[in-house]
């Protein structure tokens, strides 16, 4: 297993659970990936185990807006998303990897990957080798693995900047927060982390907009009233599932190596679970060929959800009239139900559907 991110854990507490030998490699606990850190319901409900202790905040309601607009708020009668500080999340999800029988062992990286009829190969930045009969990359958009075996996809990836800003230095404790159109094809985020603010900004392709550290100081101080943020880091996220398949002969790409974020608000933690779930059972069913197979509903998720993006981005006065107008309490109350932005759609399609999510007051 390459990454002991959330879809790595999640593929290695499976494959531990049903009875497979499993190594995750891992950059080391020291080396978190930066993450807005919000689960949504149906990502919560992916767990095998209890979050509670890493669980900082319970959401019910969101502040929106967008320059030009008034801004507005809107809620759900349940939590729709829980706040988590993800190196938290992530050292909690190693513990129980582990404690279900999965090995660990630290490497500052890949240097090479084979793969034949038998098995794959991979050579670590220590030079040492290791085989398996299958491998499991969990290593990220950028993913070493699947650099090695196919290049880089052909697509711009979403891309997403954060820092933290401590409790004490901010003017005020704000509500779970997105102001879009902060950036071009994006949006900038508050969410409250107890101690912390967690604040950043995101563009769901590159190429549409450059994400800098002195943007989001700026967003910082606007909104909060100081730019003392910490932790300040840039990645990409992958968003490309629906247009590259997850399996490279004996390696089986999952959470943003397998490109399985969601490309709107660039939700990656619920894909990351799901693919390495898939991944595990496809392995442990003796059928890891029906992996792409397996993935394919996510993958036509993504693709909707990725259409509904070049239309909310593309007309953003549309898109965000529609959103705060009457779109807004439909999607979280389907969210605190625990449904996807596809799951929600489908609901509001039918009669009853419509009626349970309608009775769903705003909080």
């Amino acid at each position: 297993m390459a990454g002991a991110g959330q879809a790595g854990c999640a593929a290695a507490w499976d494959l531990a659970a049903g009875g497979a030998r499993v190594l995750l490699l891992h950059g080391g606990p020291e080396r978190p990936k930066p993450c807005a850190g919000g689960l949504t319901i149906k990502a919560l409900r992916r767990y095998r185990f209890p979050l509670d202790a890493v669980i900082r905040e319970r959401v019910r309601s969101v502040a929106m807006s967008r320059s030009g607009e008034p801004p507005m708020t809107a809620g759900a009668a349940a939590p729709f998303c829980v706040m988590t500080h993800r190196r938290e999340l992530d050292a909690l999800c190693r513990e129980q990897a582990r404690a279900r029988g999965a090995g660990w062992q630290a490497t500052a990286g890949v240097r090479a990957v084979r793969q034949d009829h038998q098995g794959v190969t991979l050579i670590s930045a220590e030079g040492e080798t290791l085989r398996a009969t299958w491998l499991i990359a969990a290593d990220g958009a950028h993913s070493p693995v699947r650099r090695a075996l196919q290049g880089q996809p052909p697509t711009a990836p979403a891309m997403a900047l954060e820092g933290h800003l401590a409790r004490e230095r901010a003017r005020h404790y704000p509500p779970m927060t997105l102001d879009f159109q902060e950036v071009p094809g994006g949006y900038g985020w508050l969410f409250p982390k107890g101690d912390h603010i967690n604040v950043g900004l995101y563009v769901w392709r590159r190429d549409r907009a450059r994400l800098a550290r002195e943007h989001l100081a700026d967003y910082a101080r606007r909104t909060l009233g100081s730019d003392a943020l910490e932790e300040v880091g840039g990645y990409p996220l992958g968003t490309w599932l629906a247009r590259r398949p997850p399996r490279c002969g004996r390696v089986l790409f999952v959470g943003d190596a397998a490109g399985s974020t969601e490309p709107l608000l660039g939700e990656g933690i619920y894909g990351a679970l799901v693919s390495g779930q898939l991944a595990a059972g496809a392995l442990l069913a003796g059928r890891p060929g029906d992996y792409p197979l397996l993935m394919a509903d996510w993958g036509e998720e993504l693709r909707q959800v990725e259409r509904i993006s070049r239309i909310f981005y593309g007309v953003p006065a549309l898109g965000y009239a529609a959103l705060s107008r009457w779109l807004a309490p439909t999607l979280l109350a389907g969210y605190a139900e625990g449904l996807t932005l596809g799951g929600t759609k489908r609901a509001w399609r039918s009669l009853k559907g419509r009626r349970h999510l309608l009775g769903s007051p705003g909080a």
